[in-house]
């Protein structure tokens, strides 16, 4: 098995990339000293950035192609639809398209601009947001600094595809999509169960392996930092108990891995 793809029992994961950027370390952790990035010189460059991936994955379970947020999309320029080619996934197979969250990073290839119109790039899918943030990133004062909700998020209830989700939604038997929230106020993650294993796919409750100990570390996208932190702590001290495999997108491709412990210290350690 190629090491992009995992099982969880019944439920085939394959990560995802639309590519990888990166960006000040300073910008991104605003409060964060440079006393602090000292512990984790491994984790900045020297110009002081910081690599992220724009990771997406694919889950297939109970007859469903499920995709797990459509990255950045074109303005990357982002390459989703060259990897789903390169690793055999037609978008007509996709059947769900399931948004962790609407940040512009996470929503960027639902619609795709042909001759000037706007098409749907997984015609066949039905696409799943959460109610919270459908009704957040429609605010005359939110969406006017996220341009891209009139070209990538709206244009779902036009095209008759919009599923609004309204707490813990179940997917198949084996996959469903919990509310996470902090990042954004509908933020949610994927649970995986079957056959007696556990897989997690976080979204953004986590953006890089560092904050598996600096939990309390406020992201600058965060909607609720306080409300984040909290998500987060919980989170992956359920993961870290359970030892549930982990999807990661943010982190660097193929994004798999488990949170551990040494000591007083949780780590990731990728698969």
């Amino acid at each position: 098995m190629p090491d992009y793809e995992i099982s969880v029992g019944e439920v085939s994961v394959i990560s995802l990339s639309d590519g990888t950027n990166e960006f000040p370390a300073a910008n991104v952790f605003p409060s964060v000293s440079s006393d602090e990035w000292a512990k984790y010189p491994e984790a900045i460059s020297k110009e002081g950035k910081l690599k992220t991936n724009f990771g997406c994955f694919i889950l297939r379970s109970g007859g469903e192609t499920i995709l797990v947020d459509t990255g950045f999309g074109p303005d990357l320029p982002g390459r989703l639809p060259e990897d789903l080619v390169s690793k055999g996934i037609d978008p007509t197979e996709i059947t769900i398209v399931a948004i962790t969250h609407l940040h512009a990073d996470h929503v960027g290839w639902n619609i795709t601009t042909v001759e000037g119109n706007g098409k749907l790039t997984f015609p066949r899918a039905r696409y799943l947001v959460a109610k919270q943030d459908w009704d957040h990133f429609r605010k005359p004062e939110v969406s006017k600094q996220a341009h891209y909700v009139e070209s990538q998020v709206l244009p779902l209830e036009k095209h008759g595809v919009l599923s609004l989700m309204d707490g813990e939604t179940k997917l198949t038997d084996h996959i469903t999509m919990v509310p996470t929230p902090g990042h954004t106020p509908g933020h949610m993650s994927v649970a995986i169960t079957s056959q007696g294993k556990r897989g997690f796919i976080t979204g953004d409750v986590i953006n890089f392996p560092f904050q598996a100990q600096e939990t309390g570390w406020a992201l600058a996208f965060d909607v609720d930092s306080k409300a984040a932190q909290r998500t987060r702590e919980t989170v992956l001290e359920q993961l870290e108990l359970e030892g549930t495999i982990v999807g990661a997108g943010h982190f660097l491709a193929p994004s798999f891995g488990r949170f551990l412990r040494s000591g007083n210290r949780r780590y990731w350690q990728a698969l």
